[in-house]
């Protein structure tokens, strides 16, 4: 989570948060980028489509996703496209 409040330049940062969703299942997302996300902490995910959720200054989007790598234990990286 990034704060909102002002830093050492005399500017302010959004408060970030992202989330996937998988049924009635929440995951924190560590980083996303244009088709690809990683965990927060590496999951074995057995689906092939959930939701990312971004929260940026307590606005919430949602937009549904289908996976298009495997999401293992192995790795905290996965690649989606929107359905």
């Amino acid at each position: 989570m990034i704060s909102n409040a002002q830093n050492e330049n005399g500017t302010f940062s959004a408060d970030v948060k992202l989330h996937l969703h998988i049924g009635d299942q929440r995951f924190e997302l560590g980083h996303l980028g244009l088709g690809f996300a990683l965990l927060g902490d590496a999951h074995a995910i057995d689906a092939t489509e959930g939701e990312i959720e971004t929260i940026v200054d307590e606005k919430v989007t949602r937009w549904p996703v289908r996976f298009t790598s495997p999401i293992t234990g192995e790795s905290k990286r996965f690649t989606f496209e929107a359905v």
